[in-house]
């Protein structure tokens, strides 16, 4: 792939952030709302652009009825595979819809076809068209889903865990990580504007005694896995879906909590 490493951004939508607790129902003014400031921004400053959604209301039913996260358990789980399977794809053509509709030429890419996980981490994973997709300016859409495991039958590919595996290989210069939170909160309730090295351990420590734990971990999972991302010299944030957050942060504004200098 070409070098065009301080142009290459990911965004990941939070799956709470543009889903409704209602099972199945996405919240399309949020999503087309996400799509237009996006577009906006690519208007005015040039940048490529990954984007990668989380599953919230869609996948997260058939994967607990399923236990699809514990691998191939019984005879149903195959059910399980193409129920997940089905319900993530099926948010994430809404995501692509509203970004072509919003004039950005997005494409999806299934992770589940293309990656192979081992342990329930991603071993291989087939970036060529990607790769592509980002060279021709197009904007290449991944999602949390379920894939083929190695080791237990199959697992649940989290978002994170694409953008983990993707910040290594295609080193972007910045990576937002979208919620329904303002960023890293401290014990007062406050946005802390950045995390580093120097004080990760006593941030640590609040968010462990966080009793809001969502399914996916909570915040301090969310923050180790962007330290991941972030050791390979990329800028993390975590911001906030307030309307105008992101395109402040496309554009280089400071937004939310900043996870740099590990």
């Amino acid at each position: 792939m070409k070098n065009f490493r301080n142009q290459l951004i990911f965004i990941k939508l939070g799956g709470s952030l543009i889903t409704k607790k209602k099972p199945h129902t996405a919240d399309f003014k949020k999503i087309r709302e996400i799509a237009k400031e996006i577009h906006e921004a690519r208007k005015e400053k040039d940048f490529r652009l990954l984007i990668g959604n989380g599953g919230g209301s869609y996948p997260h039913i058939p994967a607990q009825k399923y236990k699809t996260a514990e691998g191939i358990i019984n005879e149903r789980s195959l059910k399980g595979i193409a129920e997940v399977q089905d319900a993530a794809s099926k948010l994430n053509r809404i995501i692509v819809r509203a970004l072509v509709d919003a004039g950005e030429n997005a494409v999806s890419v299934q992770p589940s076809s293309v990656c192979l996980t081992k342990n329930f981490r991603i071993v291989e994973f087939y970036t060529k068209p990607l790769e592509i997709f980002l060279e021709k300016n197009m904007v290449p859409a991944v999602y949390g889903d379920v894939g083929l495991d190695l080791k237990q039958g199959c697992s649940i590919i989290s978002t994170e865990e694409l953008f983990v595996f993707l910040a290594k290989k295609l080193k972007p210069g910045k990576i937002i990580l979208m919620a329904k939170v303002d960023g890293v909160y401290d014990e007062k309730g406050r946005v802390i504007p950045q995390i580093n090295k120097n004080n990760f351990s006593g941030i640590k420590k609040v968010l462990k005694g966080a009793d809001k734990i969502d399914v996916t971990g909570g915040m301090l999972h969310k923050v180790t896995e962007a330290i991941k991302m972030a050791r390979e010299n990329i800028e993390v944030n975590i911001i906030g879906g307030e309307k105008g957050n992101l395109e402040k942060c496309l554009k280089g504004k400071k937004v939310g909590t900043q996870i740099k200098n590990f």
